[in-house]
């Protein structure tokens, strides 16, 4: 996560709590009424670079704090379930009930305990109100923290560090009004009189104290210090709950510009700091402020907020009409709609559970019946899932892989695709057991990763990745080269599963499917990974100047064409027979789990692109279950060796009695 500016830090320590009025807000039901929250969700906005819904927005704000994207709590005396544009609302327009809400989830309680919080259980939900004693410490904590490295903190200081900075993000939330409510702050005795006139009838409030305030900094210029002035505190906290964040990436950008050369939306915040920075405030942002002002004011009168709120829409939406930047917001509030994602691993694993219900009676007409609903359940699957790979394609208007989300979702569509395709050719089952094991533990991992991210999953292209050409080939080549490794490897975890509690012998029938077909994938893995590779190289050499660098990612690729090359030519060499070629593509699969996930935890290298805690912890229990596997291959193969001299000593025994 990004650190916060100097200013706002700063602010934090200074301030107590950001001013927000509670008298006279909005009613709880006008915040949830449909329309009010399908008008504010559809409502284009620009953040981290790209223009989205500010429905997306609030789902990944909440998630990132909750660890959701709804949240449940008791809201004037009733259980209340708000969705994450309904929780934005609230926090926007009541924040007298956002300080209430649980909103803070702490994975170590330890943490809450550093700070004075008498804590709850060892992950638990916090309000804001519950968390406010330990605040001063909770500030302390984070400017120490600042000078570790998060990928060094222990777990109790990543806890603390990212508590300390969603709760000041949440404070800059619930105070993204008091531009309107009171911008210069509750206390006025020390503002200038100058500054404290009432604006003439039928003008806005910000509208008349904007200019004054530039004229009155350029006639003293040395009262433009923060440190010096309360007031001017006061107003620095308005203009970054305007903002919503101190950090430039994260800041809520409204106001699109009149001018169609200029990329960089403005934020409410933007326009109050142009009076402290230049003086003078641009006639076009201040209308549109002006309106998003009087939005506010009308919160009190349903109608005439629903009429406020359709006027500043589009307001908005004529301003952007010529640049066709928001032509896509639609169709991403859709996309979060359908939940394509969610909707698909349910599919996923109710094709598991029914297939799982075949093998009890895997000849009769129930076991038949049970793999044909199977396969349609799966079916429907990836359906979902491919058409929500397809949208993000749409709106992002790139080829589907640039982030590790995205290769979780392209690799688990693929591998339940190839399960599909194996299964067609072959009617063995195999293909079937693979696409439902591929689908749900794919799916259920990019949700958690997404969760534990807790970042918009649909982000803006890195400077190297700025050439569809090479997405659309060396990117999908590389994954598709990781799909096969993965299938190939679930397919051997069947083969050591079946062979340890004995349903499949060592030569049957089945335990030569599952070697043959295994043996197809690592031939397929290794020309992809092999081309992706070196498409790869070209790519570097084209961006960087170099085809080879020994970068983690780049070494990661070759162990998994050199593993698959071992494989092959162990097995054409007889080194390894049955047992062993499945040993190895257990190998293989840690392999690629290592140059898929792991390699970007090192955070050495061109293709590390961020550090994601929790994600070593993940890797070692999955490494370790097949280092398990590993065992259970190595007992098989004893027991197999055991079997064969026990049959030569009875064939001897029985040829001497002959």
């Amino acid at each position: 996560m990004k650190t916060l500016s100097l200013i706002t830090l700063l602010l934090a320590l200074l301030a107590n709590v950001l001013p927000a009025s509670e008298a006279k807000e909005a009613s709880l039901e006008l915040l949830r009424d449909k329309e009010v929250v399908d008008s504010f969700r559809q409502f284009p906005v620009q953040e981290g670079g790209r223009i989205k819904p500010l429905d997306t927005v609030a789902r990944f704000r909440l998630l990132r704090y909750h660890g959701k994207q709804s949240i449940t709590a008791e809201i004037e005396g009733q259980k209340t379930t708000l969705s994450a544009m309904e929780w934005l609302l609230v926090t926007w327009f009541r924040p007298d009930l956002a300080k209430n809400l649980p909103v803070f989830v702490v994975d170590n309680s330890d943490a809450v305990i550093e700070i004075g919080v008498k804590a709850k259980g060892k992950r638990d939900r916090y309000s804001y109100n519950e968390l406010l004693e330990g605040r001063t410490s909770l500030m302390k904590k984070m400017q120490d923290l600042r000078a570790i490295e998060e990928k060094l903190r222990t777990p109790e200081q990543r806890a603390l560090g990212k508590l300390s900075l969603d709760f000041l993000d949440y404070e800059m939330m619930m105070s993204h009004f008091d531009f309107a409510r009171a911008p210069l702050g509750e206390d006025t005795k020390n503002v200038p009189a100058e500054l404290l006139t009432p604006p003439p009838a039928g003008q806005s409030r910000i509208a008349a104290l904007l200019p004054k305030m530039g004229e009155y900094f350029k006639a003293h210029p040395e009262a433009a210090a923060p440190m010096a002035n309360p007031w001017l505190r006061d107003f620095y906290r308005t203009m970054l709950g305007a903002m919503m964040s101190g950090n430039e990436e994260q800041v809520l950008r409204i106001f699109p510009p009149a001018e169609g050369k200029t990329e960089v939306w403005q934020s409410p915040g933007h326009v109050l700091q142009s009076v402290l920075e230049t003086g003078s405030v641009d006639a076009h942002a201040l209308s549109l402020l002006t309106q998003y002002e009087a939005l506010y004011n009308a919160r009190l009168d349903a109608p005439a907020f629903k009429a406020k709120l359709k006027a500043f829409h589009d307001s908005v939406l004529s301003t952007e009409a010529a640049r066709h930047d928001a032509r896509h917001v639609m169709l991403e509030v859709g996309y979060h709609k359908a939940d394509y994602f969610y909707n698909s691993l349910l599919y996923f694993v109710s094709g598991l559970l029914v297939l799982a219900l075949s093998w009890a009676a895997p000849t009769g007409g129930w076991g038949k019946w049970s793999v044909r609903l199977s396969a349609l359940l799966l079916s429907i699957g990836l359906i979902y899932a491919t058409v929500g790979i397809v949208i993000r394609c749409l709106i992002m208007e790139r080829p589907p892989i640039t982030t590790l989300y995205e290769t979780i979702l392209f690799i688990t569509a693929t591998g339940v695709l190839i399960g599909l395709l194996a299964e067609l050719m072959t009617r063995k089952g195999i293909g079937l057991t693979v696409a439902a094991f591929a689908g749900t533990a794919g799916m259920f991992l990019s949700i958690r990763f997404m969760n534990m991210e807790g970042t918009d999953t649909l982000q803006q292209l890195q400077a190297v990745l700025i050439t569809n050409f090479w997405l659309a080939t060396h990117v999908p080549c590389i994954n598709l080269g990781y799909a096969a490794g993965m299938v190939a490897a679930i397919l051997s975890m069947l083969y050591i599963v079946q062979r340890v509690i004995g349903s499949v012998k060592v030569g049957d029938a089945r335990a030569k499917d599952l070697t043959r077909i295994g043996y197809g994938f690592v031939m397929a893995g290794l020309f992809l990974s092999l081309v992706g590779t070196i498409l790869g190289g070209i790519w570097a050499n084209y961006s960087w100047g170099r085809f080879w660098g020994w970068d983690p990612k780049e070494n990661g690729a070759l162990m998994i064409v050199l593993m698959n090359l071992v494989i092959l030519h162990a097995r054409l060499g007889g080194y390894i027979r049955e047992v062993g070629f499945h040993a190895c593509n257990i190998v293989l699969g840690m392999i690629v789990v290592f140059s898929w996930f792991g390699v970007n935890q090192l955070g050495v290298g061109l293709h590390a692109y961020g550090f994601t805690d929790g994600v070593w912890f993940w890797l070692g229990m999955f490494w370790l279950s097949q280092i398990v596997l590993l065992l259970g291959a190595a007992f098989v193969s004893w027991s197999d060796r055991q079997s064969k001299k026990q049959k030569a000593s009875l064939r001897g025994a029985v040829a001497q009695m002959n």
